[in-house]
């Protein structure tokens, strides 16, 4: 590579990180209007300087103009880069562009879907507070007082584009520069930085819980819950020593990278888990997400209360689909009951309820199916599992907390669902 050549791979590399910074500094002051315009337009005029930089050395990269043009027809297909393109050109011909917020409001109380509004303009209602005085009386029923939650989700468009979100449409424009500029690194045989070639921004349009509030049908008091999500990664050689100290085996982190199915996928997780519940006498909430039978994606999803796990499993749902995912599966404990000792529905109410380690699964191809054991504890420390029960495969019902995701997959089964409704002969929690 000649120095010419390295230093335009360095400027146009530094000039996409700091439209990153500023896609960063935007969402971070999301409910600040004046910051968030700031941010924003900088980054939006930050964005096309990646470009011109391009452009400005192009004499020291190969082919570069069939190369380039291929990209330039590409982004003229593209409606959000055509949105970007005059937007950058009336934030400096005309000033400011026309950015605009507004508000969506819905009631969650299931996984399955509830009344919800269209996009208002945020200015229709003074305070949020003032949207939940306006709920209709009619949806104050228990189950939704006790278990309720009213969302209020807030986003900012442009009126060049008012049908997407205006982060969500920059983090797309990010996506095909950094695509670009990997592509240049590639071509000039120069190392691509981890932070071009494995991150992208998260579309703020998607995840719910990053531009939202979340108020209790209860009282109207903020209630909220957060998770967070790292990539999986392969267990270096100290770590795979650790477990082994730890839990007297790794054989089943083996088994799950030659599984050939999905479900051998699951039984693989569901017998490390069972040496970790026995070991260390509970297990924390999981949830994997899987592209084929890679897992990919890691999430803690511990929740304090049933409210939480509707909206929990609804933006893991969008997650999925940002990360192009196409299976779950949830490993946790659970209350287990019959349905006759649990007349609420929920087997936290029974009185003689139980205890499971269970993993619940669901794929776009339309597989759902769930593993469970039964826990028994010791009489004298309820802290320590004493044995746990044989695998249960298969159980009748239907997991409706993955409805939020067979839905973004367009794999509802109709009739599997609406049975288990109707007939479901057992409930977890």
């Amino acid at each position: 590579m000649t120095t010419a050549q390295k230093t335009a791979a360095q400027a146009v590399v530094s000039r996409l990180l700091q439209m990153r910074q500023l896609w960063d500094d935007a969402a971070a002051c999301y409910f600040e209007p004046d910051r968030f315009q700031l941010a924003l337009q900088n980054c939006i005029t930050v964005s096309r300087t990646v470009t011109f930089i391009l452009q400005s050395n192009k004499a020291a990269i190969p082919n570069f103009v069939e190369w380039y043009a291929g990209y330039q027809h590409n982004w003229g297909n593209d409606p959000i880069m055509v949105w970007a393109k005059e937007a950058r050109n009336s934030i400096e011909k005309r000033g400011d562009l026309e950015t605009h917020s507004q508000v969506r409001a819905a009631i969650i109380a299931s996984y399955l879907e509830g009344p919800e509004t269209n996009w208002v303009p945020q200015a229709l209602f003074a305070s949020p507070h003032q949207i939940f005085a306006s709920v209709p009386r009619k949806y104050f029923v228990p189950h939704i007082v006790e278990n309720g939650t009213l969302l209020i989700e807030r986003r900012w468009v442009d009126s060049g584009l008012p049908d997407t979100e205006i982060l969500e449409a920059l983090s797309h424009v990010y996506g095909r520069f950094a695509d670009l500029v990997v592509d240049l690194l590639n071509r000039l045989a120069e190392p691509v930085p981890d932070l071009v070639a494995d991150t992208r921004p998260d579309p703020m349009g998607a995840l719910a819980m990053d531009r939202a509030l979340y108020l209790s049908m209860k009282d109207g008091s903020r209630r909220g819950f957060r998770y967070f999500k790292r990539l999986w990664t392969e267990p270096s050689l100290d770590e795979e020593r650790k477990i082994v100290r730890r839990y007297g085996t790794f054989a089943a982190f083996d088994r799950l990278k030659k599984a050939t199915t999905f479900r051998e996928a699951a039984e693989a997780l569901f017998d490390q888990a069972r040496v970790v519940m026995l070991r260390d006498g509970y297990h924390q909430s999981m949830t994997f997400l899987f592209k084929g039978l890679n897992m990919f994606r890691l999430i803690p999803t511990d929740h304090p209360d049933r409210a939480s796990r509707y909206i929990l499993m609804r933006d893991l749902a969008s997650l999925a689909h940002i990360d192009g995912a196409d299976g779950v599966m949830m490993i946790g404990e659970s209350w287990t009951a019959k349905l006759e000792d649990a007349p609420s529905g929920f087997a936290v109410d029974a009185k003689n309820r139980g205890e499971a380690l269970t993993l619940r699964a669901a794929n776009s191809l339309g597989e759902i199916f769930g593993l469970e054991a039964k826990i028994e504890r010791r009489r004298w420390n309820t802290k320590k599992v004493k044995r746990l029960g044989d695998v249960i495969r298969d159980r009748d019902g239907y997991p409706f907390m993955y409805y939020p995701f067979q839905k973004m997959w367009g794999c509802v089964d109709e009739k599997r669902l609406q049975w288990a409704v109707d007939h479901s002969p057992a409930v977890t929690d």
